[in-house]
């Protein structure tokens, strides 16, 4: 990130500083003692078309509206990341090779948004505890916790349940094309905003279009159930908010989960989840910072 230029007048402020970059929003946020509040946030719209310019520019022109001088800086991006670079990102292609947002004078961080997200709930967890963290936003994605470490994978990037390929009589397709907020938009052939009010009226369509996808959620989620498990499953994402789509999620993941293992299990909604990604990035540039080893196995 270029040197931020902060605007004329006013205290500088000190605070750590989260990025939550998803497929159709940015959501940037402050935290720290100087802040009015504790807290300052930011949204800015994203799509396929983003550039790692136009972040650069978003927070730079927040951190100068808020006079912010970041502790640290922590970056969440829905995708792969490997040795402090995006390898892949499906719903922002732009983002390849990229990495993230710091320079020689802001210390930061960059981290796959789930990982960001598990970095946080895990902070409320046991230190032993295996556990899960599901997104479904534009696409859906997962993290883990095995006996209190993270599930990484051969390349550290375990957890891309989005790409679990699911039987249709289509075909084969991925659980993203199913079960994410991009196919419920493309099923129902309307943006969210109708959606929502299709919905309010009873559309039976767009209701059996919200349905199929819950469905589509609920079985990924009895698989994760039965090939991990957890003790405890949490689940967030903008999806979740279509009336309907939670209700069969879990009626289906409870359907075919093994009951021994459903039952020993405790499946919820996160509270709160707007912030938790950006917070969980922050946790995470935070103990960065300062030195606290446990970081490695995030990024």
């Amino acid at each position: 990130m270029h040197q931020s230029v902060l605007r004329e007048g006013g205290n500088v402020r000190r605070a750590a500083v989260g990025v939550d970059i998803g497929g159709t929003k940015a959501l940037m946020l402050a935290e720290g003692p100087e802040l009015r509040g504790g807290a300052v946030t930011r949204r800015v719209d994203t799509g396929p078309e983003t550039t790692p310019g136009d972040l650069h520019k978003a927070v730079e022109e927040f951190l100068a509206d808020h006079q912010l001088e970041p502790t640290a800086l922590g970056v969440a991006v829905p995708g792969l990341v490997e040795n402090g670079r995006v390898a892949v990102s499906d719903v922002l292609p732009q983002l390849a090779e990229w990495s993230g947002l710091g320079n020689h004078t802001i210390p930061s961080l960059l981290v796959n948004d789930i990982r960001a997200a598990l970095a946080q709930e895990a902070a409320e967890l046991s230190r032993s505890a295996t556990a899960a963290v599901v997104v479904c936003g534009t696409a859906v994605g997962s993290a883990y916790l095995s006996e209190g470490r993270v599930v990484r994978g051969a390349r550290g990037w375990a957890g891309e349940i989005g790409s679990l390929p699911m039987t249709t009589p289509l075909g084969v397709r991925r659980l993203d094309e199913l079960a994410g907020g991009s196919a419920i938009v493309r099923g129902a052939g309307m943006p969210p905003r109708s959606i929502h009010t299709a919905l309010a009226e009873k559309d039976r369509r767009v209701q059996a279009v919200v349905h199929a996808a819950g469905e589509a959620f609920g079985l990924a989620l009895a698989s994760l159930v039965n090939f991990l498990n957890p003790e405890v499953v949490r689940v967030a994402g903008g999806t979740l908010g279509y009336p309907g789509y939670w209700d069969a999620a879990l009626s289906a993941a409870q359907e075919n989960a093994l009951p021994e293992l459903w039952y020993s299990c405790t499946v919820e909604r996160i509270e709160n989840p707007d912030l938790i990604v950006a917070r969980g990035a922050i946790r995470l540039a935070t103990a960065m910072v300062d030195g606290q080893r446990w970081v490695r196995q995030y990024v």
